[in-house]
């Protein structure tokens, strides 16, 4: 039933981006720039996100007083 479910949800995937007719070795390629790319993202957002949340804070509460 699981197996079934990942199957399904990587086919959709891969016809969802085109990798269907690309060979194995162009859809490693492909997924590699993917998961690289979503990393950094992930890795910018948690590295970044509370220094700017703190001086948009700051920000605001200048403007309230």
């Amino acid at each position: 039933m699981v197996l079934q479910s990942l199957k399904k949800l990587n086919y959709q995937y891969e016809v969802t981006t085109g990798l269907y007719m690309l060979e194995d070795w162009e859809k490693c390629i492909v997924n590699s720039v993917v998961c690289a790319s979503f990393a950094l993202i992930a890795y910018t957002t948690f590295s970044h996100l509370p220094t700017q949340g703190m001086g948009f804070a700051q920000q605001l509460a200048s403007y309230a007083a």
